[in-house]
Protein backbone atom coordinates (compact mmCIF):
# COMPACT_ATOMS: atom_id res chain seq x y z
CA UNK A 1 0.00 0.00 0.00
CA UNK A 2 1.31 3.43 -1.01
CA UNK A 3 1.73 6.17 1.24
CA UNK A 4 -1.36 7.77 -0.50
CA UNK A 5 -3.81 5.06 0.51
CA UNK A 6 -2.46 5.16 3.93
CA UNK A 7 -3.51 8.54 4.76
CA UNK A 8 -7.07 7.66 3.11
CA UNK A 9 -7.39 5.27 4.98
CA UNK A 10 -6.10 7.49 8.34
CA UNK A 11 -8.70 9.82 7.44
CA UNK A 12 -11.74 7.56 6.56
CA UNK A 13 -10.57 5.58 10.08
CA UNK A 14 -10.66 8.98 11.93
CA UNK A 15 -13.77 10.07 10.44
CA UNK A 16 -15.73 7.01 11.42
CA UNK A 17 -14.23 6.69 15.36
CA UNK A 18 -14.27 10.52 16.17
CA UNK A 19 -17.92 10.31 15.13
CA UNK A 20 -18.72 7.37 17.19
CA UNK A 21 -16.73 9.11 20.05
CA UNK A 22 -19.08 12.17 19.60
CA UNK A 23 -22.19 10.57 19.23
CA UNK A 24 -21.62 8.86 22.67
CA UNK A 25 -19.88 11.63 24.28
CA UNK A 26 -21.76 13.51 27.75
CA UNK A 27 -20.90 16.16 29.83
CA UNK A 28 -20.26 15.53 33.69
CA UNK A 29 -19.50 17.51 37.04
CA UNK A 30 -20.97 20.77 35.77
CA UNK A 31 -21.29 23.70 38.56
CA UNK A 32 -24.27 25.94 38.18
CA UNK A 33 -25.04 29.11 39.91
CA UNK A 34 -27.69 31.07 38.80
CA UNK A 35 -27.86 31.27 34.75
CA UNK A 36 -23.82 30.18 34.46
CA UNK A 37 -22.80 26.66 34.15
CA UNK A 38 -18.62 25.77 34.25
CA UNK A 39 -17.34 22.71 33.18
CA UNK A 40 -13.41 21.82 33.82
CA UNK A 41 -11.02 19.97 32.75
CA UNK A 42 -11.91 15.93 32.55
CA UNK A 43 -15.77 17.07 31.93
CA UNK A 44 -16.03 16.10 28.90
CA UNK A 45 -15.76 11.64 28.32
CA UNK A 46 -17.26 9.09 26.16
CA UNK A 47 -17.25 5.55 26.82
CA UNK A 48 -15.44 5.15 22.93
CA UNK A 49 -12.35 3.97 23.01
CA UNK A 50 -10.25 6.19 19.82
CA UNK A 51 -7.33 4.05 19.96
CA UNK A 52 -9.00 0.50 19.90
CA UNK A 53 -11.53 1.86 17.07
CA UNK A 54 -8.79 3.25 15.01
CA UNK A 55 -6.52 0.48 14.81
CA UNK A 56 -9.25 -2.00 14.08
CA UNK A 57 -10.04 0.20 11.48
CA UNK A 58 -6.72 0.65 10.31
CA UNK A 59 -6.07 -3.32 10.52
CA UNK A 60 -8.89 -3.92 8.28
CA UNK A 61 -8.05 -2.08 5.62
CA UNK A 62 -4.63 -4.11 5.44
CA UNK A 63 -2.02 -1.78 7.11
CA UNK A 64 0.81 -2.96 8.54
CA UNK A 65 0.64 -3.59 12.36
CA UNK A 66 3.66 -0.98 13.37
CA UNK A 67 1.78 1.85 11.00
CA UNK A 68 -1.20 0.89 12.07
CA UNK A 69 -0.39 1.03 16.11
CA UNK A 70 1.59 3.98 15.60
CA UNK A 71 -0.96 5.89 13.49
CA UNK A 72 -4.04 4.82 16.39
CA UNK A 73 -1.82 6.06 19.01
CA UNK A 74 -1.01 8.79 17.77
CA UNK A 75 -4.31 10.62 16.23
CA UNK A 76 -6.41 9.00 19.58
CA UNK A 77 -4.09 10.71 22.03
CA UNK A 78 -4.48 13.72 19.88
CA UNK A 79 -8.15 14.07 20.23
CA UNK A 80 -8.05 12.99 23.80
CA UNK A 81 -5.62 15.83 24.70
CA UNK A 82 -8.37 18.31 22.83
CA UNK A 83 -11.05 16.50 25.77
CA UNK A 84 -8.80 15.97 28.51
CA UNK A 85 -8.46 19.53 28.60
CA UNK A 86 -11.68 20.49 27.65
CA UNK A 87 -13.04 24.03 30.01
CA UNK A 88 -16.63 25.51 28.91
CA UNK A 89 -18.35 28.76 30.59
CA UNK A 90 -21.69 29.77 29.87
CA UNK A 91 -23.01 32.94 31.63
CA UNK A 92 -26.60 32.22 29.98
CA UNK A 93 -26.82 28.66 30.12
CA UNK A 94 -30.19 28.42 32.22
CA UNK A 95 -31.86 31.41 32.45
CA UNK A 96 -34.61 30.45 34.22
CA UNK A 97 -32.44 29.82 36.91
CA UNK A 98 -32.21 33.33 37.90
CA UNK A 99 -35.55 33.28 39.49
CA UNK A 100 -36.64 30.31 40.38
CA UNK A 101 -40.20 30.00 42.25
CA UNK A 102 -39.47 26.57 44.21
CA UNK A 103 -36.68 25.39 46.62
CA UNK A 104 -35.23 23.23 43.97
CA UNK A 105 -35.08 23.60 40.12
CA UNK A 106 -36.08 21.17 38.15
CA UNK A 107 -34.12 18.83 35.78
CA UNK A 108 -34.04 21.73 32.91
CA UNK A 109 -32.30 21.55 29.41
CA UNK A 110 -29.36 24.26 28.76
CA UNK A 111 -29.91 26.87 25.98
CA UNK A 112 -27.72 25.12 23.50
CA UNK A 113 -23.93 26.98 24.00
CA UNK A 114 -21.66 27.21 20.88
CA UNK A 115 -18.65 24.84 20.63
CA UNK A 116 -16.46 27.46 19.80
CA UNK A 117 -17.08 29.40 23.24
CA UNK A 118 -15.08 26.31 24.98
CA UNK A 119 -11.13 26.38 25.37
CA UNK A 120 -8.90 23.17 25.46
CA UNK A 121 -5.20 23.30 27.11
CA UNK A 122 -4.61 20.50 24.60
CA UNK A 123 -6.40 21.90 21.53
CA UNK A 124 -2.73 22.35 20.28
CA UNK A 125 -2.36 18.65 19.90
CA UNK A 126 -4.43 18.84 16.91
CA UNK A 127 -2.85 21.86 14.98
CA UNK A 128 -0.91 20.57 11.91
CA UNK A 129 2.07 21.94 12.84
CA UNK A 130 2.40 19.70 16.03
CA UNK A 131 0.78 16.34 14.72
CA UNK A 132 2.20 16.48 11.50
CA UNK A 133 5.61 16.40 13.53
CA UNK A 134 4.33 13.52 15.66
CA UNK A 135 3.36 11.76 13.05
CA UNK A 136 6.87 12.12 10.95
CA UNK A 137 9.13 10.92 14.45
CA UNK A 138 6.67 8.37 14.70
CA UNK A 139 6.32 7.03 10.79
CA UNK A 140 9.97 7.86 9.60
CA UNK A 141 11.41 4.65 10.16
CA UNK A 142 8.59 3.17 8.16
CA UNK A 143 8.53 5.57 4.95
CA UNK A 144 10.90 3.15 2.99
CA UNK A 145 8.29 0.30 3.11
CA UNK A 146 5.96 1.97 1.06
CA UNK A 147 5.76 4.16 -2.17
CA UNK A 148 5.04 7.24 -2.55
CA UNK A 149 5.78 11.16 -0.58
CA UNK A 150 5.81 9.97 2.72
CA UNK A 151 5.95 13.70 3.90
CA UNK A 152 3.43 14.96 1.77
CA UNK A 153 1.04 11.95 2.98
CA UNK A 154 2.00 12.94 7.09
CA UNK A 155 1.25 16.83 5.81
CA UNK A 156 -2.12 16.44 4.03
CA UNK A 157 -3.13 13.81 6.86
CA UNK A 158 -1.89 16.35 9.98
CA UNK A 159 -3.76 19.39 7.72
CA UNK A 160 -7.00 17.60 7.29
CA UNK A 161 -7.49 16.70 11.28
CA UNK A 162 -6.76 20.59 11.61
CA UNK A 163 -8.94 21.67 9.04
CA UNK A 164 -11.61 19.53 10.28
CA UNK A 165 -12.01 20.37 13.95
CA UNK A 166 -11.95 24.13 13.70
CA UNK A 167 -14.86 23.60 10.88
CA UNK A 168 -16.73 21.18 13.18
CA UNK A 169 -15.52 23.37 16.06
CA UNK A 170 -16.75 26.87 14.74
CA UNK A 171 -20.42 24.76 13.40
CA UNK A 172 -21.27 23.11 16.42
CA UNK A 173 -23.56 23.48 19.45
CA UNK A 174 -23.81 21.65 23.01
CA UNK A 175 -26.91 20.98 23.46
CA UNK A 176 -27.61 18.10 25.56
CA UNK A 177 -27.16 19.46 29.07
CA UNK A 178 -29.61 18.80 31.54
CA UNK A 179 -29.38 20.91 35.02
CA UNK A 180 -30.92 21.09 38.33
CA UNK A 181 -30.35 23.08 41.49
CA UNK A 182 -31.12 24.31 44.91
CA UNK A 183 -32.75 27.60 45.76
CA UNK A 184 -31.66 28.06 48.94
CA UNK A 185 -32.74 31.79 49.66
CA UNK A 186 -36.98 30.76 48.34
CA UNK A 187 -38.83 31.91 51.26
CA UNK A 188 -41.91 32.05 50.40
CA UNK A 189 -44.22 34.41 50.81
CA UNK A 190 -41.35 37.13 51.18
CA UNK A 191 -38.64 35.66 49.05
CA UNK A 192 -40.98 33.85 45.93
CA UNK A 193 -37.98 33.17 43.95
CA UNK A 194 -34.51 32.60 43.98
CA UNK A 195 -31.28 31.50 42.18
CA UNK A 196 -30.48 28.33 41.92
CA UNK A 197 -26.68 27.97 43.91
CA UNK A 198 -24.42 24.44 43.52
CA UNK A 199 -26.59 23.32 41.06
CA UNK A 200 -25.00 20.27 38.91
CA UNK A 201 -25.65 18.74 35.58
CA UNK A 202 -27.36 15.19 35.25
CA UNK A 203 -26.63 12.36 33.30
CA UNK A 204 -28.33 13.00 30.06
CA UNK A 205 -28.91 10.13 27.16
CA UNK A 206 -29.70 12.03 24.39
CA UNK A 207 -26.68 13.46 22.30
CA UNK A 208 -24.67 16.35 23.50
CA UNK A 209 -23.62 17.77 20.20
CA UNK A 210 -25.64 19.49 17.40
CA UNK A 211 -24.60 19.96 13.87
CA UNK A 212 -22.72 18.06 11.80
CA UNK A 213 -20.43 14.85 11.75
CA UNK A 214 -16.85 15.45 12.10
CA UNK A 215 -14.38 15.21 8.63
CA UNK A 216 -14.32 17.65 5.62
CA UNK A 217 -14.82 15.43 2.27
CA UNK A 218 -11.76 14.94 0.69
CA UNK A 219 -12.74 15.07 -3.54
Amino acid sequence: MDWNSIGTAAREAFRTAVNEWIAQAQLRGGRITGPAAEFGPGSLWSPVNLEVKLLQSLTAAKLSSEVAQALAKILASAWNDWAGGFQLRSQSAFPTFVAVPASHAPPTPAAPIPLQSSVSSGEPSLSSALLNAKLTQALRAHAVRSPGNFDLAAKQLADWVDSSFQEWKRIVMISGVVGQGPVPTFAPPYVPVGPVVMGSTIPNHTSLFAGPRFGKIVL
